[in-house]
């Protein structure tokens, strides 16, 4: 393992300080949240109700000062309906009613008065003047005829500067006939009123007070100019800016406009906001401090006490499962750890047990592969032997003048010993899968001498049954493929002898065609057959090895249930898939898709001298032949002698190696499985004991990887695997050709 992989370590009073530590961090950062937004929903409703009370103070002082101002223009208006309208000294005595008054109560006069009869200005009390407002001025508020008895904003536009006014206007009228002799208008100024603005401000507990009408400032208790009163100019002018130390309040005012709105801005400072704030960071801070303590405490607890106990039983465990081991838990004062440490010595009584038992049953086991490799090994011998001599002589005797019975009978043997070996070959094939052994060989060659073979097995079988066997190839009879042809033949066979097995009217099709996209191609198959059928239930479990379709018709055909399991296998290992269509009583149909790569034919068709190195076998050379079965030495000598080889047998390994003694030879062909020595040591004993390089290649029945690997490592240069057949001898000779040229 690397240096980065490897798994930090920690104590256990670490680890518990460590879950204490984060439990009471998240509680804390829980209770911290939930508090901060406590307190920020607190804030946030302090601040509102303050800035509702201030909003409520600046109303109520606005609707007390108008409600004087009212109470006293209708005190003033009931007493000048006393007076005699035609007293000549009228306007005197208006003069000196209102300066008494005023003199009596200033704060209740309001900043200018003046009176209409008949629509025209008939006095004024002359404060008009100076706040820039004329008589043509008074003469336009007349002018717009406002209702009695209800207070009005009003800009007087005339007037310089522009006056912004509360004004009121009440009837005149005689006590005594209930005439309305005229009527009496109170006003008070707003722009520039620092007075107005001043109180608003004391009333309100602001910072300041800015009296907006249409985004206007009119009146301010905030010094014109000032840095604190442009920022407010600008927040007014652009209503996004953000003032980041100051509350702007806006308390829009219940009055009738005759020009717009009209609102009071109050100021307030968030220094009290910032201080909640800076008092809630402290007591984070203090609770980060809290929790630490608290968790060195509880720790200290836990290692006092726990600790001791958890200790106790770990080193009990340790010296437990320590090899031959033989201890007792002397108990813990903690109920829970006494049951742990008691259950625990249980369990390890029972674990020296079980571990025995273990290593009885892997003995078994490993004996048991042992005996079924053995007998596999053997099996496959005892059968390959005979077999190369069924499958080697009738290949021999197709090649002789026989007339067309004679070579009929001929081809049936020979299809016979081939479909013996397929199920040879399919036991052992299913082994080295179990073992992950097999190996996948890709070469070229030529698919219809693939398909002409399943033809010539398969056409005769067919017709036995009274059934029809159709191939139907869409790939040019001449192109070369690349693939494992062994195994893609092995797949055909299983699903073609399936399909025959369980099909008893009607036919089954091979289709073979080809799926090119790109420089990639799929090899496609299809097996179709009018057989049985299988149910939906069982397709998923077909590919299984061992199963077979519980159909009562199909458990009378019979069958080892290895073929489906050993097409999926090979078509795993090939990359491939394979899938299934079926209805009971209909047939069935197999989909394969194999990737290979294809070489398109060229004009004239391939032969073996096209697709090898050298374009004629080697001749005349001297062959030794350690052989100890007659038949298949006889093949042996058939095939060479064939190409022109002189070969010399030797029954037995001790023999051939007296033979080296006296002669060299160009190629000794060695069996393995002889009496006294095998061809395996017989190997060794001619590369280290003779000290000959002569090419030495095995002639086995021993088929499984690991005999070919030891016969490899002991000296040998090539396997042919028997039965033995032409083409495995023409390799072996193509072989030999090319590596003679390579060394010289």
């Amino acid at each position: 393992m690397s240096k980065g992989n490897v798994l930090k370590k920690a104590s256990l009073a670490d680890l518990i300080f460590r879950a204490i530590f984060v439990i009471f961090s998240i509680l804390t950062v829980g209770i911290t949240i939930h508090t901060y937004q406590l307190s920020i929903n607190t804030i946030n409703q302090e601040v509102k109700r303050n800035l509702q009370q201030t909003s409520s103070l600046i109303t109520n002082y606005l609707n007390h000062r108008l409600a004087i101002l009212q109470i006293r223009q209708d005190t003033d208006a009931g007493s000048l309906g006393l007076t005699d309208v035609h007293s000549k000294d009228r306007i005197f005595s208006l003069e000196r009613y209102f300066a008494d008054m005023e003199s009596k109560s200033p704060y209740n006069s309001p900043d200018f008065r003046f009176i209409e009869v008949d629509n025209k200005l008939y006095w004024n009390d002359g404060n008009n003047l100076f706040l820039g407002m004329t008589e043509e001025s008074l003469q336009s508020v007349i002018d717009k005829n406002i209702y009695i008895n209800t207070w009005y904003y009003m800009l007087v536009d005339n007037s310089t500067p522009k006056a912004h006014i509360f004004i009121r206007k009440t009837p005149i009228v005689v006590s005594s006939t209930g005439h309305i002799r005229g009527y009496l208008y109170n006003a008070a100024i707003l722009n520039n009123n620092l007075s107005f603005a001043h109180n608003l401000k004391a009333v309100s507990n602001s910072q300041g007070i800015l009296i907006i009408s249409n985004g206007e400032i009119i009146a301010s208790s905030l010094k014109k100019g000032s840095e604190e009163y442009k920022e407010i100019e600008s927040v007014i002018s652009n209503p996004k800016l953000i003032l980041p130390n100051k509350i702007l309040n806006y308390t829009p005012l219940n009055i009738k406009s005759l020009n717009g709105s009209l609102s009071i801005l109050s100021l307030k400072n968030k220094n009290n906001i910032e201080q909640l704030e800076q008092r809630f960071i402290y007591s984070v801070i203090l609770s980060f401090f809290v929790l630490i303590a608290i968790a060195v405490l509880v720790r200290g607890l836990f290692e006092h006490k726990i600790l001791l106990a958890l200790n106790s039983l770990l080193n009990y465990t340790n010296d437990a499962s320590k090899k031959d081991a033989n201890i007792h838990y002397l108990g813990s004062g903690i109920v829970e750890f006494d049951h742990i440490g008691k259950q625990l010595e249980q369990t390890f009584v029972e674990l020296i047990e079980a571990k025995e038992e273990s290593h009885r049953a892997q003995a078994a086991a490993e004996k048991s592969t042992q005996v079924k490799s053995d007998f596999l090994a053997r099996m496959s011998h005892e059968i390959r032997t005979p077999l190369n001599g069924i499958l080697g002589i009738s290949s021999l005797l197709k090649q002789t003048n026989l007339t067309v019975e004679q070579k009929k009978q001929i081809c049936i043997l020979h299809q016979g010993g081939e479909h013996l070996l397929a199920v040879l070959n399919d036991v052992l094939d299913f082994s080295q899968i179990e073992q992950d052994k097999l190996n996948i060989n890709y070469e070229l060659f030529v698919l219809n001498d693939v398909l002409e073979t399943i033809n010539a097995i398969y056409t005769p079988l067919c017709k036995e049954k009274g059934i029809e066997f159709i191939i139907e190839n869409k790939v040019n009879n001449q192109d070369l493929v690349n693939s494992d042809q062994v195994r893609l033949t092995q797949i055909l066979f299983n699903l073609l002898s399936n399909a025959v097995k369980f099909t008893e009217h009607g036919h089954v099709k091979l289709t073979v065609c080809l799926d090119t996209q790109g420089s990639q191609s799929l090899l496609n198959l299809n097996v179709d057959d009018t057989g049985l059928g299988i149910c939906s239930d069982e397709q998923s479990r077909m590919f299984e090895p061992f199963v077979q379709v519980e159909s009562t018709d199909i458990r009378k055909v019979g069958g080892s249930g290895l073929g489906l399991a050993i097409v999926k296998q090979l078509l795993d290992l090939l990359y491939g898939s394979i899938c299934v269509k079926s209805e009971l009583g209909v047939g069935s149909s197999f989909y394969v898709k194999i990737p290979i790569s294809v070489i398109e034919a060229t004009e004239d068709p391939p032969s073996i001298e096209s697709l090898n190195v050298e374009s004629q076998l080697p001749t005349n050379l001297n062959v030794l032949l350690i052989e100890d079965n007659k038949s298949n030495a006889y093949i042996a000598k058939a095939y060479c002698q064939k190409y022109n080889l002189k070969v010399e047998w030797e029954i037995s390994a001790k023999a051939g190696i007296e033979r080296l003694r006296e002669k060299s030879f160009d190629l000794i062909l060695m069996d393995n499985q002889m009496p006294e020595m095998s061809g395996i040591e017989a190997t060794k004993y001619i590369r280290r004991e003779l000290n000959l390089m002569t090419p030495i290649y095995a002639y086995t029945a021993d088929v499984l990887k690991e005999a070919s690997d030891e016969f490899l490592s002991a000296g040998a240069n090539y396997i042919i695997t028997k039965p033995i057949k032409e083409k495995s001898i023409l390799d072996a000779l193509f072989f030999y050709k090319s590596t003679i040229r390579s060394k010289y």
